[in-house]
């Protein structure tokens, strides 16, 4: 019975530094240098910019065709 609960303590441990360690890796504070491919938000955001300007490009067009 105590192995089980030793060998379930180093599991958790060792799944929770993998954890840590992807958070921190990910996160802002370890990015020191910048990285050569872009940020995946900033293709969403892109993304979004595009839309917009389409969307703005469709109405204006439609408006148009009302006068």
């Amino acid at each position: 019975m105590t192995n089980t609960v030793i060998l379930f303590g180093v599991i958790v441990a060792v799944v929770g530094v993998v954890a840590y360690l992807r958070v921190y890796k990910n996160s802002a504070w370890s990015t020191t240098t910048p990285s050569s491919r872009p940020h995946p938000t900033d293709q969403a955001n892109e993304d979004l910019r595009q839309s917009a300007e389409e969307s703005a490009a469709a109405g204006q067009s439609s408006e148009d065709d009302k006068n």
